[in-house]
């Protein structure tokens, strides 16, 4: 399990003065509040200029009694009118938390611009931000940035098992870290799109199609653009017997899947998409990124295996607490090898 840095209080779309948030660092999906003791800092990032203030401490969290308070925020000392970002993170160095590190501390959180110097309108009083942005750097000199909705759409949100296989494709998988061939690959249910960019950073000159349902694309397709990214973003629902054009042009030689078991009532139409990828000629491994949620949901991999897609664990993801996120492959590969 990872956690995550939030804000549980929004900032304003704008204000001329002081604002207040309520921070929080839960899991993925704010049903567990981080139970320890983690200092949260805070700078302003200037949208005109790329200049961020260094970083000052805000506030100690310290669990559950921390877990609603409302926290006035200095504004910059060299405010000038404009857009500035508010940058909440675990470190006085950085509000960045590697993707390659195994989640020691929890992520940061980005605000979107806030127009400061300039009062809301009286219509406006209570008009907060509804998106954040977090940057998960990794390797020398390589990061992302990803958006989520601040509501709870569950297709619009980073979940662990992306944050997990995404920390396993940068580090451990012996096939995206040995195979000199450009690739053909395909995301399922890739929501905030973050498995797909982050492959689409570490293997450039490769085919990756994300796909999602169509709720899910103007997020996707805007992650994509802001990492200046080539993947392909396409609509590819389970419940639908046709695939889109740009499925149908032949096999894949990786499919990939973050946390697509929190619905088990969606497992047939799940299991009858990845036969039918298989059918195209789709070459193994599928990897499967997962944490388990319900002990139901261990249901998929015997009807996987039952439509001959069998799973083999070949590595994990700890995060800071229990419940690791799991890698999973449909694949020849000796687990013990890819262990970490």
């Amino acid at each position: 399990m990872f956690f995550y840095i939030s804000f549980l209080r929004p900032p304003p779309t704008s204000c001329s003065n002081a604002i207040s948030i309520t921070p929080q660092i839960a899991n993925d999906l704010r049903t567990e509040l981080f139970g320890g003791v983690q200092d949260i800092y805070y700078s302003w990032l200037s949208v005109a200029t790329g200049e961020e203030t260094k970083p000052i401490k805000l506030t100690t969290w310290r669990g559950q009694s921390s877990a609603y308070k409302e926290i006035p925020v200095p504004l910059p000392r060299s405010l000038t009118r404009g857009a500035w970002r508010l940058v909440l993170g675990s470190s006085p160095m950085s509000s960045d938390v590697r993707l390659d590190v195994d989640g020691a501390l929890p992520f940061g959180v980005m605000s979107m611009p806030i127009l400061l110097g300039q009062a809301q309108s009286s219509k406006a009083k209570s008009k907060l931000q509804d998106r954040i942005e977090r940057v998960y750097p990794f390797g020398e000199d390589k990061r992302v940035r990803i958006i989520e909705q601040t509501s709870f759409d569950l297709d619009k949100k980073i979940w662990d098992s992306g944050i997990g296989l995404s920390a396993w494709l940068v580090s451990s998988s012996p096939l995206f870290l040995s195979s000199p061939e450009p690739l053909r690959i395909l995301e399922l249910g890739a929501g905030t799109g973050i498995v797909s960019i982050v492959l689409g950073v570490l293997r450039p000159d490769d085919r990756i199609i994300s796909t999602d349902v169509e709720s899910a694309m103007p997020l996707l397709r805007h992650n994509i653009t802001a990492n200046d990214s080539r993947v392909e973003a396409a609509v590819l629902d389970w419940d639908e017997e046709e695939f889109p054009e740009c499925v149908r042009e032949g096999a894949f030689d990786v499919i990939i899947m973050a946390d697509v078991t929190y619905n088990t009532a969606s497992f047939p139409s799940l299991v009858r998409t990845l036969k039918g990828l298989v059918d195209l000629g789709t070459k193994r491994p599928q990897v499967v990124g997962y944490k388990e949620r319900d002990a139901g949901e261990r249901a998929l991999w015997g009807m996987l295996e039952a439509v001959g897609i069998p799973l083999t664990l070949v590595g994990e993801r700890q995060g800071s607490s229990r419940m690791p996120v799991e890698i999973w492959e449909a694949s020849t590969y000796e687990a013990s090898m890819n262990m970490q």
